[in-house]
């Protein structure tokens, strides 16, 4: 069997993490999977092994997505605290024709897999601790910068920043007005990042 041609692969893969954000895990079976990827069983199978390796290849891609938008969101600011200001208002103004849900796909699958279900509620607590610290380093590089205060926790307000963009991208599922929710994320850049 010829190999599976690498833009074709990551097509593909971009196929199914889109059905996955959508619908969930147990939600989506193996026929919707091969639909959305336009590819039969036996492909699938030798590209990505099962249902449950090609989810947890799709959340591998999701975080890596998180974490390239959250660090060029940061990048193109002036300073670490505009960028994360810039990165929550991001959230009101989410494309929908990128994203198949404004919601989390990582908090999606906390939500649908139990804590005994450990080969996907282990993997899925791993990105979300890693998107705390990776909010954590870019506080304390803020912190370096003397653009926060020494009083303040970056470890704290990681956590608190992080429970934000969980509470907003929950917020936008509720179909709400785009002005509301820009107003939400006003209120909620107002509270918690700090103005120097």
């Amino acid at each position: 069997m010829p190999r599976t041609p690498q833009f074709h692969r990551e097509t593909a893969l971009n196929n199914a993490l889109h059905l996955f954000w959508r619908q969930g895990y147990h939600a989506t079976s193996m026929k919707d999977i091969e639909e959305a990827m336009d590819m039969r069983p036996g492909s699938i199978y030798a590209a990505f092994g099962n249902k449950e390796s090609l989810f947890k290849e799709a959340l591998d891609t999701y975080f890596a997505m998180v974490e390239d938008d959250f660090k060029s969101t940061i990048a193109k600011q002036p300073s670490v605290l505009q960028g994360f200001r810039q990165y929550l208002k991001n959230i009101a103004k989410a494309d929908e024709g990128c994203a198949p849900t404004k919601a989390c796909m990582l908090v999606k699958a906390l939500l649908e897999f139990t804590p005994e279900d450990k080969a996907f509620s282990e993997p899925v607590h791993a990105y979300l601790d890693s998107i705390e610290a990776m909010f954590t380093e870019a506080l304390s590089e803020a912190q370096s910068r003397g653009e926060l205060s020494r009083q303040s926790s970056p470890e704290k307000l990681a956590r608190l920043i992080q429970t934000n963009v969980i509470g907003l991208r929950t917020m936008a599922r509720r179909s709400i007005s785009q002005s509301n929710l820009e107003a939400l994320v006003d209120d909620v850049v107002a509270r918690i990042i700090p103005v120097n």
